[in-house]
């Protein structure tokens, strides 16, 4: 197993906070926006998340196209405030469910199913999904496995036996590639500004249902309007694929440069923030099979 002790390649992924999205935040913050929180009263902010929400489909009508068809959508903390809430109604209504992820998966479903007494099942992408006791998986795609896209026959044929949550969390990290999320199975998607954009520490995110999520209706006077407003801006100043466009290069680059240093065969990965190899390397595996590395150190130090 090689040792990555000089990498500044960490093995969480803690997003790039884009200079982009950075100046659309000194814009908001130049003219902050009190006249927002102002009109709490009159004529309310309860459904001032709503058409922030309709923007994000729309802006992302080429990757998820059938996202609009979820009639349910609540504004969360992040995608983890969804993913957890999904997680809790499915110990409170249907305990005896078995919930499984792939191998290798992000480590927030077992951190949240664990405390509220789940056990989650790994399971290989190559496994015989017809033969598992029917349950929910939960799966992020793009994969945080490895960054790479999951294809959609993948998902399908999961679909034929198993409720899915669609963990959206990479989203636009990619080259365009069409998620197929209108399987009547896939019950939830959960996305969030906090990868694509590098909003991580202003906790914006979505849940999208296709049957009433009753534990989230109250976010509708416990959400944060600050972050809404940054969210709302970045969707009109940044275009879809922009970031990605600039550094997919950055990457390749960056990558290429870890290869020739260190004697690594590192490849780049779909989304645009990661790379993954085949090697085993201490301190970045996910699992037996995985190995998936974030690059945000070396943007840093690329944009110094």
């Amino acid at each position: 197993m090689k040792n990555m002790d000089e990498m500044k390649a960490i093995r969480g992924v803690y997003c790039y906070y884009f200079p982009e999205v950075r100046e659309v935040i000194d814009e908001v913050c130049e003219n902050f926006p009190h006249d927002v929180f102002l009109s709490s009263i009159s004529p309310g902010l309860d459904d001032f998340d709503k058409p922030i929400i309709e923007k994000f489909v729309k802006y992302y009508s080429e990757d998820v196209p059938a996202l609009k068809d979820f009639g349910y959508r609540y504004s969360t903390d992040g995608s983890r405030q969804g993913i957890f809430h999904l997680l809790a109604e499915i110990k409170a209504k249907n305990a005896d469910e078995v919930i499984y992820v792939f191998e290798g998966e992000y480590e927030g479903y077992q951190e949240y199913a664990s405390r509220l007494g789940i056990t989650i099942v790994e399971v290989s992408e190559d496994e015989d999904f017809s033969k598992l006791k029917p349950g929910y998986f939960f799966i992020s795609n793009p994969s945080g496995r490895d960054g790479n896209v999951i294809r959609n026959e993948v998902v399908t044929d999961i679909c034929e036996s198993h409720k899915v949550v669609y963990d959206l969390a990479y989203l636009g990290m990619t080259e365009l590639y069409e998620i197929d999320v209108s399987n009547d199975n896939i019950v939830a998607v959960v996305a969030s500004m906090s990868k694509p954009f590098g909003m991580y520490y202003l906790r914006s995110g979505f849940t999208f249902t296709r049957k009433p999520l009753e534990t989230l209706v109250a976010n509708k006077w416990f959400k944060n309007i600050f972050s809404l407003v940054v969210t709302d801006r970045v969707l009109d100043r940044i275009r879809p694929r922009q970031l990605y466009d600039k550094y997919k290069l950055m990457q390749e680059k960056i990558i290429s440069e870890i290869n020739e240093d260190h004697g690594l065969n590192l490849k780049v990965s779909d989304v645009f923030l990661l790379a993954n190899t085949s090697d085993k390397i201490e301190g970045f595996m996910r699992g037996d099979k995985f190995c998936r590395l974030c690059l945000t150190p070396y943007l840093l130090e690329e944009e110094k």
